[in-house]
């Protein structure tokens, strides 16, 4: 009786592991296809935006950039918790993480990758790692936050005709007030926190790590200002996927970014591979807040924007070949250095 319970136990783990992926896909798929069979989603012009060699240079090169940004923030995070990565290995995980997140589904599959190199790495201090990955990700989001409510101060009037945005810029302000508040109160009690027994080993060392970051305070602000040079790099990639369409460029500053932050937001949260067809969806009801055409014209922009974000990711490749025939040369000690 006991084998079976453990042979079911080990088919409901690797059914959930199995059914989470295909889900996924499912999602994606759906989405995807409701997106062009409801006319939301302008194959034809995703084609024609396609055609526009320059555009897509220019779009892959900033993209690139933004990635060469993400991987400072990274180390910055690292160099806090006194894990010293060199920069050239941090944005080879970085790309490394890009190229997961296309082949992995969901949008936290590069994550884990990462995770679980620089875990390697940095033997002996696995939760400060891990915490890195998990604060990368955090400082990101609360970025973009801050870059739609640092837009809509002077754009304040303008968005405030409209109950949609009045809404939506106000729901942005209090998420971004909860996020640092939790986050300063996680830095502030993790030591603490981390002596109750009750937790789990692997909570209470997360807890300790972020208790690291209270002793360089300058760390979280500096990496959340990265984070908006990087996010405004993406803005500018997605406004020539707007105008490689030739349509919709007309958008009012403000709008244009309170709405695409948020729109970069919701595809974070791993509900399909790469956002595909989430994003897509978020856009056109974002951007409906405008018009119709403007919904249509952001769609079809994301899939633009998306399919450059798929071939910088994919780059990610050279660094993962690279990396692997790196690591099996060289000792872990050799990799990492960092103070106890």
């Amino acid at each position: 009786m006991g084998e079976n319970l453990v042979q079911r136990t080990g088919w409901s783990s690797h059914f959930r592991r199995v059914l989470s992926p295909a889900l996924r896909i499912f999602v994606a798929v759906a989405f995807f296809a409701w997106m062009v069979g409801s006319g939301k989603l302008n194959l034809h012009q995703v084609v024609r935006g396609l055609s526009q060699w320059q555009a897509m240079l220019g779009m892959v090169a900033l993209l690139f950039l933004q990635s060469v940004i993400t991987a400072w923030r990274w180390n910055l995070l690292l160099s806090a918790q006194e894990i010293h990565l060199p920069y050239q290995q941090a944005f080879g995980l970085t790309m490394i993480g890009l190229l997961f997140n296309m082949v992995i589904p969901g949008s936290v599959g590069g994550d884990l990758i990462k995770g679980y190199y620089v875990s390697r790495a940095a033997e002996g201090r696995i939760s400060p790692a891990a915490t890195t990955i998990l604060m990368d990700r955090i400082v990101g989001i609360l970025g973009l936050l801050t870059l739609a409510v640092v837009m809509i101060a002077p754009n304040f009037h303008e968005l405030a005709r409209n109950p949609a945005t009045q809404s939506l810029a106000a729901s942005i302000a209090i998420c971004l007030i909860l996020g640092l508040t939790v986050v300063s109160a996680a830095a502030m009690t993790g030591l603490r926190l981390s002596e109750w027994e009750r937790l789990p080993g692997v909570v209470r060392g997360v807890l300790r790590a972020l208790a690291e970051y209270r002793k360089k305070a300058s760390v979280i602000p500096i990496a959340i200002l990265v984070s908006i040079l990087s996010h405004l790099l993406s803005c500018a990639a997605f406004y020539i996927a707007l105008r490689s369409l030739g349509r919709a460029t007309d958008v009012p500053a403000g709008y244009f970014f309170l709405l695409v932050p948020l729109g970069l937001v919701a595809i974070a949260i791993p509900i399909s591979p790469a956002g595909i067809g989430v994003g897509q969806a978020a856009f056109f009801a974002l951007f409906r807040i405008l018009s119709t055409a403007h919904a249509t014209a952001a769609a079809d922009a994301f899939t633009v924007y998306q399919l450059a974000v798929i071939l910088v990711s994919l780059s990610g490749l050279y660094w993962y070949l690279s990396y692997k025939g790196g690591e099996s040369k060289t000792p872990v000690s050799a990799r990492v250095s960092y103070e106890p």
